[in-house]
């Protein structure tokens, strides 16, 4: 706080001092209202265009200034509809930069009201996107601005413009983070990739694309993957140092490192939002969102005492943002933080502003029951209390097992790999521009173009050559070892890597188990539906039981609708538990197969290897009953892979003779 020294007010009375601080609120307007007439004046002394128009916004530096500008050219000029749309647009960019959210909103809603009165063009898209955006920062409610997204992609496939269809994309993908939709929101994103691929976008269109996917990842609990899409975001908008989405994008790291528990990555990215905050104090809210996030960085740290000295800090800065959601959930951690230094009158006070807020119902299933909890806890219903934080935990492992089950994972490494044979092909592009770059320099030097060419010929049909038998031989050498529908490992391949762990088993005195199932009743399916979807349920059968392996398990198709599982280092308790969760997995699904709902169920025999010791030997063998009736020393004594498939498939068939559908261990 500023002092002044005593004598000052001999000098300025208050009174004095109010009355010139009133002549200059009135003054500073006239001044700016003055500006902006003459340079309407000056606009109408030639042809006023929307070009002219934004060469005049480079006159003014204050938002108010440009605010007013474009008013009274919108009022004081007839625009044709699509010029008209482009005024509203730069109107609501000053609003939104003023804060003023409702009158932004409006004045998208005029834009879209003028470019509607003829045929679909870029801004009629744009104008549904951004006030969708607004629409985000007021409530960050998919059931307010998600229709203005998904119109805006409907018209953007109307027209031919890569830039916008490719936003449209991006933008409608955010409201497809759910685990019911997950697949849907990142097939848009493959699509905007192709498009930026093929079009060679620059580095900031890139950075959405990025930004949406690690949104949709975190959405889902995939927050290693979410981290490193925040991350290639934060760089590429770094390259053209568009400091509000780097800003954008610490925020989201932060965020990330905390899920993932990696306490130095989130301090580091805390100390990059203050030094954007401090270098660039015309963002108003960039130190609220600091502290904000310091704040939470320190909650979730267990250092409580530090969290509340920073969330207070973000709470008197709250009046410089309009975010209202983040608010609110600075009031949340603020309430968990009093509650755990042992505060609970301030903890129930920032409570009930949490609970009255519109963040409440847009928050985590977890934080708002948490918070309810606290607010029962301090109304003495300690039972309720406790009763919502246990139903908070299991609504969490619920969610978890969701992910897992509907095969979240699984997209998500597709998705990756497609991410990854884009980015290759951005290197092979940059590869091929410093081609050209070399030829370039050598053309200078003067180097006989001819023997250029003749070594650029040899080298590429080289490179060509070494690169075509690389990739032959990784694809016949997979292509031998794959099952030609299902994509896991074939009979073959199969036996060989059981082979290999079974050996390894033996020298480790480890037990290995056997699974083998197959679908009940696959030739009715093949009768009713035709050999197509008998097809489609073998692919499914074997997708399903793919979510259940290990990396060091082995999973091969070996007959028709036949399957086997090779699980190392697995007792019979563990291998049981993993085939009825295959089961049940298969049982309690219905799939759907080109609009034809099927239903399946699956028999499984399981049988393991045990360990059993004579004479100080350890001897890898499945029924130590036998070892008195047979001879040690010869090979029919030891188990061999051969056999425990032979004991799973017998285990199998008694599953099948007694009503199929379950599992029978040998």
């Amino acid at each position: 706080m500023i002092e002044f020294h005593p004598c000052y007010y001999q000098v300025l009375s208050i009174s004095r001092f109010i009355a010139l601080v009133s002549f200059i609120s009135l003054v500073t307007p006239v001044y700016a209202n003055d500006n902006a007439e003459r340079a309407i004046q000056s606009n109408d002394a030639h042809v006023m265009t929307l070009d002219s128009v934004k060469q005049a916004l480079d006159k003014f530096t204050a938002p108010e200034e440009k605010l007013e500008y474009l008013q009274q050219a919108q009022q004081h000029h007839s625009w044709n509809p699509i010029d008209n749309a482009h005024i509203f647009n730069l109107i609501a960019i000053e609003q939104e930069a003023l804060d003023k959210l409702d009158d932004a909103v409006e004045s998208y809603s005029l834009a879209i009201q003028s470019a509607e009165q003829v045929a679909t063009s870029d801004i009629l898209v744009i104008s549904y996107i951004e006030r969708s955006f607004i629409k985000y920062l007021q409530f960050n409610d998919k059931e307010r601005y998600c229709p203005d997204r998904e119109y805006a992609l409907e018209l953007a496939r109307a027209i031919d413009s890569p830039i916008v269809l490719s936003k449209a994309l991006t933008q409608s993908a955010f409201c497809y983070t759910d685990t019911q939709v997950f697949e849907q929101g990142l097939q848009r994103l493959e699509e905007a990739l192709l498009i930026a691929k093929k079009h060679h976008f620059p580095p900031n269109k890139q950075a959405m694309i990025y930004n949406s996917t690690g949104a949709i990842y975190r959405s889902n609990g995939l927050h290693k993957y979410a981290y490193e899409y925040f991350n290639e975001a934060y760089r590429l908008w770094s390259e053209v140092d568009d400091i509000q989405d780097m800003f954008n994008m610490l925020h989201n790291l932060v965020g990330e490192a905390i899920k993932m528990s990696d306490w130095e990555a989130a301090e580091i990215h805390v100390v990059g939002l203050f030094d954007l905050a401090k270098r660039h104090p015309e963002f108003n809210d960039f130190l609220f969102f600091a502290y904000f996030n310091a704040g939470r960085l320190s909650y979730y740290n267990n250092d409580h005492e530090l969290a509340i000295e920073r969330l207070q800090n973000a709470r008197q800065l709250s009046s410089t943002t309009n975010e209202q959601y983040f608010i609110g959930l600075m009031y949340a951690y603020l309430a968990l933080a009093h509650m755990q230094q042992e505060q609970p009158e301030l903890a129930y006070e920032a409570a009930d502003v949490f609970i009255n807020s519109d963040t409440f119902a847009a928050s985590s299933s977890f934080l708002k029951t948490s918070i309810m909890a606290l607010k029962q806890f301090s109304e003495q219903e300690y039972l309720s209390s406790f009763n919502l934080l246990m139903s908070s935990l299991n609504h969490e492992r619920l969610t978890y097992a969701s992910i897992m089950d509907k095969d979240v994972i699984y997209s998500s490494l597709e998705h990756n790999s497609k991410v990854a044979e884009y980015e290759i092909q951005i290197l092979e592009n940059q590869l091929a521009i410093n081609l050209l770059k070399l030829k370039s320099e050598t053309d200078k030097q003067q180097i006989s173009q001819l023997t250029l060419i003749v070594t650029s010929l040899i080298i590429v049909v080289l490179l060509v050559a070494t690169a075509f038998l690389i990739q032959s031989r990784r694809f016949f050498k997979r292509r031998s070892q794959t099952d030609y529908l299902t994509g896991i490992s074939n009979r073959r391949y199969t036996m060989e890597q059981g082979n290999r762990l079974f050996s390894l088993a033996q020298k480790r005195a480890e037990p290995l188990a056997v699974i083998i199932f197959d679908i009940d009743k696959f030739k009715m399916i093949n009768d009713t539906y035709g050999h197509h979807i008998g097809d489609l349920t073998i692919k499914a059968a074997a997708r399903k039981a793919r979510n259940w392996v290990k990396k060091t398990d082995v999973l091969g198709r070996i007959g028709g609708e036949e399957f086997l599982l090779i699980l190392p280092n697995t007792n019979i308790d563990q291998a049981v538990e993993v085939a009825e969760r295959l089961r049940n997995s298969i049982e309690q699904q219905t799939f759907t197969f080109d609009h034809v709902e099927v239903k399946f169920t699956i028999s499984l025999g399981v049988t393991v290897s045990q360990l059993s010791e004579v004479d100080g030997v350890v001897i890898e063998h499945s029924e130590q009953d036998e070892l008195a009736e047979q001879d040690l020393g010869t090979e029919e004594s030891l188990d061999s892979l051969s056999k425990m498939i032979k004991r799973a498939d017998a285990g199998m068939y008694k599953a099948k003779q007694n009503g199929r559908n379950q599992t029978f261990s040998m």
